[in-house]
């Protein structure tokens, strides 16, 4: 082998071993970037699904607490109707429950009467004479116990309805028939939509009054 043919060799070696190491192109550093962008992009948009979702969830479980909640504490009431230990009593008129107090037409209100704090007698005490009604402004069901309507729930309520039964269970307008309330209270989600609107939710029960 030559003088020359020994340069020329370790010459070309010496290239290749320069090319083997050398680093990215700014063309293949562009792309790496834009495929982390896109991956980080992805994460980040799944990681909002997933956090939104997570808080339509627990926006709708906290309207069905609050709706079951409210027919709780109603029903509560309604089962106290009417109560009255004593023949006799101080109300210029007593009766266990009074159909639409407001008299609009609308089913969303009932006033209860009852003998019960302590029962004496009398049904002038605090929670004997009560008007439960929905407050469609503030949607909200409010509690009159003689001092003004108070807000019993969040606002988040937006029906309340009554339905009144006799002892045959036949739909009933007249006071004094009324043996069965029927009691429904629906609840709006504040955070899930749907195409339609917000989703709701929405509980009902029966309650017979006391035997008069």
């Amino acid at each position: 082998m030559t003088t020359n043919d020994a340069r020329y060799r370790r010459h070309g070696s010496g290239r290749r071993t320069r090319n083997g190491e050398g680093g990215f192109t700014l063309i293949e550093f562009m792309i790496a970037m834009a495929i982390t962008t896109a991956v980080l992009g992805a994460t980040v948009g799944l990681a909002a699904q997933i956090q939104r979702a997570y808080t339509s969830d627990l926006d709708d479980v906290a309207v069905e607490q609050e709706v079951r909640y409210a027919l709780d504490w109603i029903a509560r009431y309604i089962r106290s109707a009417g109560s009255r230990p004593y023949s006799w009593t101080a109300c210029p008129v007593f009766q266990a429950v009074w159909i639409d107090p407001n008299v609009n037409g609308d089913d969303d209100d009932i006033r209860i009467q009852a003998d019960i704090n302590p029962p004496n007698g009398d049904c002038t005490e605090d929670q004997e004479d009560v008007t439960i009604a929905l407050d469609t402004v503030n949607d909200v069901i409010t509690l009159d116990t003689g001092a003004g309507a108070m807000a019993m729930t969040d606002p988040i309520i937006t029906g309340l309805e009554f339905t009144y039964l006799d002892g045959s269970r036949n739909p009933t307008t007249v006071d004094a028939q009324v043996v069965y309330v029927g009691v429904q209270v629906t609840g709006q989600s504040e955070g899930r939509s749907t195409t339609s609107g917000f989703t709701e939710f929405s509980l009902s029960t029966e309650v017979r009054i006391r035997a008069r």
